[in-house]
């Protein structure tokens, strides 16, 4: 990630505030000019709260750098939603954490371990990953991972069949975005909203899969993206066949297929037609 100093410099003036005030309470004043000046990241709770402070959006003043590590990242993250885990796995064997040097880094690292891990129903060895993320991050970097990491140790623990204790995970999620305020980008907002309702689905919650999915699409739809929204409309369709809703599940389900369509190669759209066809049934 990179800040752009320039940027947060003019949303400050912008507001009227000082260095001084912008810092009051969060950090010191010499951080503030160290950001704005030599572009120098803080740690992401001070970002977080600064944010806050601007009422902006993490996006307008931090940028993701794509290189090296960071596009390694991004194609296994890529794999994992294509479902491709089979190449999301060889691109992991080939990233060496005792090279990373950052903790948000060896974060993202342990959390795609773990997902990996989850579909190849390794269990105990994915808790272990998430279990690292959760101790060793969770009071020194608030980004998305951590509700990320969450959501995916409450699928590891719905895959290991308790559902008590994946039902407190997932709520435990659903609290740490509530407030929008944790550092992801646009995919990685759609992605734990889609993320947690599957989860809500399986736990037999459909009020709270359809509550979350809307979130996502009303987020994507801010975005003016096509970013997973077959996949969240697909979720509440099925929320409703959950719910005994034939009409309301065939609507759902009908734009997700022109989603899915719109998106060419959306790995949903076998799924989707699928689901539209039982309902002919």
């Amino acid at each position: 990630m990179r800040l752009r100093g320039y940027v947060l410099k003019q949303i400050r003036r912008k507001r009227g505030l000082s260095q001084t005030a912008l810092a009051e309470g969060i950090c010191t004043q010499a951080t503030i000019s160290l950001m704005e000046k030599q572009n120098r990241l803080p740690k992401m709770d001070i970002l977080t709260a600064i944010c806050e402070r601007l009422n902006i959006s993490s996006d307008r003043i931090v940028e993701n750098e794509v290189s090296g590590i960071n596009e390694t990242f991004n194609q296994i993250v890529d794999n994992l939603i294509s479902r491709n885990f089979e190449d999301a796995s060889a691109l992991l064997k080939k990233v060496h954490v005792k090279n990373l040097e950052s903790d948000f880094d060896k974060q993202r690292y342990y959390y795609l371990v773990g997902m990996v891990q989850v579909e190849n129903n390794q269990i105990d060895e994915a808790i272990f990953n998430f279990e690292l993320v959760l101790t060793q991050f969770a009071t020194t970097s608030a980004n998305i991972y951590l509700a990320m990491t969450t959501a995916g140790m409450a699928l590891a623990y719905l895959k290991r069949g308790d559902k008590e204790r994946a039902a407190r995970l997932t709520n435990r999620s659903v609290k740490l975005i509530d407030n929008r305020k944790l550092i992801g980008s646009l995919h990685q907002w759609a992605s734990i909203d889609c993320q947690i309702a599957e989860l809500y689905l399986q736990l037999e919650d459909p009020d709270n899969a359809i509550e979350v999915a809307n979130k996502g699409i009303e987020l994507c739809r801010e975005h003016d993206s096509l970013f997973l929204l077959d996949e969240l409309y697909l979720c509440i369709g099925r929320s409703y066949i959950l719910k005994n809703d034939k009409e309301e599940a065939k609507k759902a389900l009908k734009i997700a297929e022109s989603l899915s369509i719109a998106r060419n190669g959306s790995v949903a759209e076998d799924t989707i037609l699928l689901e539209l066809k039982n309902l002919e049934i």
